[in-house]
């Protein structure tokens, strides 16, 4: 009778115990998953980090690979520099400088202002018209100290194996200096793509603007064939400097996408195009 009474506390002191380390364990998932950090997506490379110095923060830089001549999507996550735990609120921008020395020019860059909640990244873009070792610059307003800041990183951009940007000069339009950037289609296939280009114009060599009242054309032929295809959709303009349309690609090999820009029913330039192979 003894030993029962006895192992009936066992079991009693055994169950409150369980039930102790339960709602512990139960205690840390839930904070874990309200107070932890979402993971860094595994399709992106790291491409560096930086300290942002003034806000008390440090930002770690993410792309889908390392940067290149052309649009350039960038993942940035931001870090409590002491205790090195995720920020969650804020606001950053960034901008590029290439500095050759005797001179110095920035290029067109996005940002999308906001952090996104998903992924707890901020998102923004940097077009790089030229190879070689360009800065980064990302400024940051702490909201969680309220304190701004600024921080660089300097990374190399080699060459693409097909050209993305073309820089030329429009005569019809002030003669203005004009960025075209292919961003679509990044994996071509047979039959309808999205075609997807953004055009800047230089303001000076540290500013660029989004350029919305361009009409664009486009003619895909395949040179060793000596025939184009039907079906594609001249892109328009959507926001920021993005056109978006449609081309059709008949059969796999190499294809010239060439582009045709207008203002106000005037042709600025007909001399540039787009080569993608697949």
């Amino acid at each position: 009778m003894k030993n029962m009474k006895t192992l009936a506390i066992i079991m009693a002191i055994s169950v409150q115990l369980f039930t102790a380390c339960t709602k512990e364990e139960t205690a840390k998932v839930t904070n874990n998953i309200t107070n932890g950090e979402v993971p860094i997506p595994t399709n992106l490379v790291k491409i560096g980090e930086t300290f942002i110095l003034g806000a008390q923060a440090k930002a770690v830089i993410y792309s889908s690979k390392a940067f290149f001549v052309g649009y350039n999507t960038i993942y940035v996550a931001m870090y409590d520099s002491a205790s090195n735990t995720r920020l969650t609120d804020g606001h950053f921008n960034l901008s590029t400088l290439m500095d050759m020395g005797s001179k110095k020019h920035s290029s067109p860059s996005e940002v999308t202002n906001d952090m996104d909640s998903l992924t707890q990244l901020w998102k923004g873009a940097a077009i790089f018209t030229m190879t070689g070792m360009w800065r980064l610059d990302i400024s940051f307003h702490n909201h969680k100290v309220d304190l701004e800041g600024n921080g660089s990183l300097v990374s190399n951009v080699v060459n693409p194996a097909s050209a993305m940007v073309k820089v030329f000069t429009v005569a019809a339009d002030d003669s203005s200096k004009i960025i075209v950037t292919m961003l679509n289609p990044t994996n071509p296939k047979m039959g309808l793509n999205n075609f997807e280009i953004t055009i800047h114009k230089m303001a000076d060599m540290m500013n660029f603007v989004a350029v919305k009242d361009y009409s664009v054309e486009i003619n895909p032929t395949m040179p060793s064939m000596g025939h184009g295809s039907p079906n594609n959709v001249n892109p328009t303009y959507v926001d920021n400097g993005h056109y978006l349309g449609v081309v059709n690609f008949t059969m796999s090999g190499l294809w010239r996408v060439a582009l045709t820009l207008k203002k106000n029913n005037v042709v600025l330039d007909n001399s540039q195009s787009f080569d993608i192979t697949f």
